[in-house]
């Protein structure tokens, strides 16, 4: 998988997150502006016409952002967007889009904690939430690579032997889970340098689960 299909296919995934954060932290428009202004790079990382739609579907769901129908165009949007994951990058990469979710999750954390030191007022349940599906969905997948459902195979790295290149990845796993958990009891802190707290630790977890996704990609 090159970079930029790996790119493609994170920043798709980050749209149910805006969803629910939209949902669930009611931050201000400004947010959603920013938010979609990165994920509408996908329109440089694979210009075609299903890229163009989503993004197309992106600019409508801003235009009608406080209507109803707003989050249709989010869904159509998600739908463009995966359209071509499917047609370009093809079914034998569909088991990558796991670990990537791992990394849509923490990254989009990171955003709205980001947020929140602009805008305190938001309700940080939400944030809560995606703390805990990253933390769980780090532990699912370290126990998917220590069952071997997800195995490596440490021929393109040259350098160490597949066992210890998997115990690598678990640590990471592991790591990220026990980060994300951080940033979850961080945000049950009233003050504001919970969720700044908070915040920094989603920054690491990303690093980490970077590391073990990435790794995990590279090695499938």
């Amino acid at each position: 998988m090159q970079l930029s299909e790996f790119t493609f296919i994170f920043l798709t995934l980050c749209i149910p997150f805006l969803y629910y954060i939209v949902q669930s932290t009611v931050p201000k428009k400004g947010f959603s502006i920013l938010f979609i202004a990165i994920i509408s790079l996908n329109l440089f990382l694979k210009p075609e016409n299903f890229s163009f739609l989503g993004s197309f579907f992106l600019v409508f769901y801003l235009y009608a952002y406080e209507k109803k129908e707003s989050k249709y165009y989010l869904a159509l949007s998600f739908i463009s967007f995966i359209s071509l994951i499917f047609s370009d990058i093809g079914i034998e990469n569909l088991s990558s889009i796991f670990p990537i979710l791992l990394i849509s999750s923490v990254f989009s954390l990171m955003m709205i904690g980001h947020w929140f030191l602009v805008d305190p007022t938001i309700n940080r349940e939400g944030m809560k939430n995606i703390a805990k599906f990253s933390m769980y969905l780090s532990l699912i997948l370290s126990f998917l690579v220590f069952t071997n459902i997800y195995e490596s195979n440490s021929n393109f790295f040259n350098l160490v032997g597949n066992n210890l290149l998997n115990n690598v990845i678990i640590f990471l796993y592991l790591s990220a889970g026990i980060l994300s958990f951080g940033s979850f009891k961080s945000l049950q802190e009233k003050s504001y340098t919970g969720v700044m707290a908070s915040t920094g630790l989603s920054y690491l977890s990303l690093i980490v689960s970077l590391g073990a996704s990435g790794t995990l990609i590279l090695s499938i």
